[in-house]
């Protein structure tokens, strides 16, 4: 399943960075969704192992941010039993100084029921997109 998301920041691309690639914002924000955060390697390549509890069980996933492309690409690789994820964001610059984030999200299931899972929110696509660009929000902001 892909999803795709904007977000527009009124901060220059320099400062948004800056808060993408800072470990503690990362934490913060997973914490903050009720996810179990444990860092495991920075800061050239930033991995966290990573427990949420979802469907009466704790489930347990690894993150791993790269910067691609200095100052312009960075992923995030999502691997659980479940599903993996890989978001792709890419940073432009707004002619006014702001930064812009172009999400793309590509979410793969590892079991029959991530897959109805996913299907179900196929239905409800804007759902998702809005879930990506709320993720997005939380790590940009200032």
């Amino acid at each position: 399943m892909q999803i795709d998301s904007t977000k527009d920041f009124k901060r220059p691309r320099a400062k948004v960075l800056q808060n993408f690639r800072n470990p503690e914002r990362f934490e913060s924000v997973m914490r903050g969704m009720d996810i179990t955060v444990t860092r495991v390697a920075d800061p050239a390549q930033l991995a966290w192992d990573c427990s949420i509890h979802w469907n009466n069980a704790p489930r347990a996933f690894r993150a791993v941010l790269t910067e691609v492309t200095q100052d312009e690409t960075m992923v995030l690789a999502i691997t659980s039993d479940l599903a993996n994820a890989t978001i792709n964001m890419d940073f432009y610059d707004l002619p006014e100084g702001g930064c812009r984030v172009i999400t793309k999200a590509d979410i793969t299931a590892r079991s029959m029921m991530i897959k109805l899972a996913l299907q179900s929110l196929r239905l409800v696509r804007g759902k998702a997109e809005e879930k990506l660009t709320r993720l997005v929000t939380a790590f940009g902001k200032p």
